[in-house]
C-alpha cells in the first residue's frame, strides 16, 4: 500500500512526498497468513515538465526492510538487518495522451547501505509501447485520443501496454517485461493489471542477495 502526492506545484514544477509498504506473507494450512517481512519505502520528489515532450524527476528515499511476526526469531535486538537511502534523477517523455512510446532514463545513486547488496551506482531505464487506447463516454466506444474531461464519470479509458525495464523493483539491478492493461476513469486509475517476468534481487530486503526468477500477476487500484 502507498501513497503519493505533490504538495506544492508552481508551473511546471512539482514537489510532492510518498510512502509505500510491501509485505510478504506466509501460506500455512487453517486459513493463516503470518508476515514474514515488511519492507518501508518513504521519500520526496521534485518533477519538471521541462516542455510536452520532456520531463524530470528528482527522488531522495529511504528504504529498510523488517522481520516481524512470520518470522522464526528476532535477534540482536533489531528487525532490520537492510537499509539504504539513494537519490536518483530522471528524464522521462510525459503521457500528453497522443503518443504511443514512453521511454524513461536515470541515474540512481545509492549513499547509504547496512549490508551492503546493491552497486552504488544504478541506471534505471523503462520503454513502454501503448498498443491499443480506446476510450468510452456513456457506453460509446471511441478510437480517437479523449478530450480532457476528469470530471466526468461516464468517460472511460482503456488502455493495454507492452513494457520492458531495467528499474522494475525498488532493488537494482533487475529487469522486468510483460504485458499491462489499464482502466481509468477521468483522471483516477481505478484498475491495472500487469502479468510479466522479473529477475533479480527479491522485493524483500531481508534477502535481497538472493535472485529470483519470477513470473508475476500484480494488480493496482489506485486513484482513491
Amino acid at each position: 500500500m502507498g501513497f503519493g502526492k505533490p504538495i506544492f506545484s508552481y508551473g511546471g514544477l512539482q514537489i510532492g512526498l510518498e510512502g509505500l509498504a510491501w509485505s510478504r506473507l506466509q501460506a500455512l494450512s487453517q486459513f493463516r497468513f503470518p508476515v514474514e517481512t515488511v519492507d518501508y519505502f518513504f521519500g520526496a520528489f521534485f518533477t519538471w515538465v521541462q516542455s510536452p515532450d520532456v520531463g524530470w524527476k528528482l527522488r531522495i528515499s529511504h528504504i529498510s526492510s523488517h522481520l516481524v511476526d512470520g518470522a522464526d526469531s528476532i535477534t540482536g535486538g533489531s528487525s532490520s538487518k537492510y537499509s539504504r537511502e539513494f537519490v536518483e534523477l530522471t528524464r522521462t517523455n510525459p503521457w500528453n495522451g497522443h503518443e504511443e512510446f514512453l521511454w524513461s532514463v536515470g541515474v540512481r545513486v545509492y549513499f547509504h547501505q547496512v549490508t551492503k547488496i546493491e552497486p552504488w551506482i544504478a541506471v534505471p531505464a523503462c520503454l513502454t509501447w501503448r498498443f491499443v487506447s480506446v476510450h468510452s463516454e456513456n457506453g460509446t466506444l471511441f478510437s480517437e485520443p479523449r478530450k480532457s474531461d476528469s470530471c466526468n464519470p461516464g468517460i472511460i479509458d482503456y488502455n493495454y501496454y507492452l513494457f520492458v525495464s531495467s528499474g522494475d523493483g525498488p532493488i537494482s539491478t533487475s529487469i522486468a517485461g510483460g504485458l499491462r492493461a489499464e482502466r481509468t476513469i477521468g483522471e483516477m486509475s481505478a484498475l491495472d493489471l500487469q502479468l510479466y517476468y522479473y529477475y533479480g534481487a527479491s522485493w524483500a530486503g531481508t534477502d535481497a542477495g538472493t535472485k529470483r526468477s519470477t513470473i508475476n500477476l500484480q494488480m493496482d487500484v489506485r486513484g482513491f
